[in-house]
């Protein structure tokens, strides 16, 4: 069976965590795009700054972490409407400005081990990725079909999940808080998570209760790359608060993923169904063929003396 590379997720909120493996993937496309760079620096794109960060500031008394997840689950709607609101479809733009690309995107999940994601970018073509409850899977058109590893799967679900997004830690280390920074222009408590192999560092507005930033290494196609993630724009969808904008910030370039609609309405669980290849990749797995006999070698005879 056909796997991917363990690729640890950034942390994000769940509705916006998935859509990054979709942002890292297109990342690839840009490289692959501009291979000529690498035999005329002439072309190298233009560099686009990671958000800028203060300095961290430990002095004084800081709220718990407990405090600042539940201040920003209040700005986001309160816990009750996030239980509610199981069922989610996101649809929106995702831009690579210095390679020139622009494409769609739509995301569909139901907690707590559905989901479905959708990238088309015009003259490059489909990047799918989804979950049927019990296994995660990808479609691009550099790699074809994939299975996630079931450390990737359990990422996924953990970070797509509504009992995730009501306590960032679970599962995790005690999380820390480090102290205050201005990440953004913004004053911000830094909140350090650990969860197993995978660690992330989030930015809450002290104002606003909002996470507007989150950084983290991730594994892509092109090795381990640090992303800085900026979350703006925070406008209301049924009473729920999300960022309409994500901008990613990785190897001085960046990503921008614009939200134009999220509804709440159930969807059809068949829309979250294996597409074909996958379902080839996961048959082949439970019954693989068996392995072809080796014909055994026809002994050599021993050589005659020669006569004399």
């Amino acid at each position: 069976m056909k796997q991917n590379a363990k690729s640890p997720i950034q942390f994000a909120p769940a509705l916006l965590t998935v859509v990054a493996l979709i942002a890292f993937s297109s990342f690839a496309i840009g490289q692959t795009a501009n291979e000529d760079q690498k035999t005329d620096p002439s072309l190298k794109l233009p560099s686009a700054p990671a958000p800028s960060k203060g300095t961290l500031d430990t002095s004084g008394t800081m709220p718990s972490a407990e405090e600042i997840f539940a201040k920003a689950i209040e700005a986001s709607g309160g816990a009750d409407l996030i239980r509610m609101q199981t069922a989610r479809t996101q649809t929106g733009n995702i831009e690579m400005p210095a390679q020139s690309l622009k494409g769609t995107i739509v995301t569909k999940s139901v907690d707590p081990n559905m989901l479905l994601i959708e990238t088309e970018i015009p003259g490059f073509g489909k990047i799918r990725q989804g979950v049927n409850g019990t296994t995660g899977w990808s479609i691009d058109p550099m790699r074809g079909a994939s299975i996630m590893t079931p450390e990737e799967l359990t990422r996924v679900l953990r970070e797509s999940s509504i009992a995730a997004e009501l306590n960032p830690a679970m599962g995790c280390d005690a999380p820390t808080v480090q102290g205050k920074i201005t990440f953004a222009g913004a004053p911000c408590y830094q909140v350090k998570l650990k969860c197993g192999a995978d660690e992330a560092t989030r930015f809450y507005s002290i104002e606003s209760g909002h996470m507007i930033g989150s950084s983290a290494k991730v594994n892509s196609q092109i090795g381990e790359i640090e992303v800085t993630t900026t979350y703006k724009n925070f406008e209301a969808f049924s009473g729920r608060t999300v960022a309409k904008v994500q901008e990613n910030s990785m190897m001085g370039q960046k990503q921008v993923l614009t939200i134009s609609a999220v509804e709440f309405s159930p969807i059809d669980p068949a829309v979250f169904a294996l597409p074909p290849e996958i379902q080839a990749l996961v048959n082949a797995a439970k019954n693989p063929a068996p392995a072809t006999p080796t014909t055994p070698a026809t002994p050599t005879p021993p050589t005659k003396p020669a006569k004399k």
